[in-house]
């Protein structure tokens, strides 16, 4: 199984990252969302040997802006 990390947009300009249905933080500027998300994700990774992955939400399809583990 693996872990997606997700970015998406809340309250207006603000930005969180999710964890599955988890809130791991809110209130980020997209540049800040993307960099802490992929560093958590790494992290995990790096951490456990799961699989991870970062998505950014708000389209009609998640646009994928890393992979950890997954080939």
């Amino acid at each position: 199984m693996k872990s997606v990390y997700s970015i998406c947009e809340r309250d207006g300009r603000q930005w969180c990252i999710t964890l599955g249905q988890r809130l791991v933080r809110s209130q980020l500027c997209p540049a800040v969302a993307i960099k802490l998300a992929r560093h958590l994700a790494r992290e995990h990774h790096d951490s456990t040997g799961v699989p991870s992955r970062v998505e950014f939400l708000g389209g009609e399809m998640p646009i994928v802006l890393g992979s950890y583990g997954v080939q």
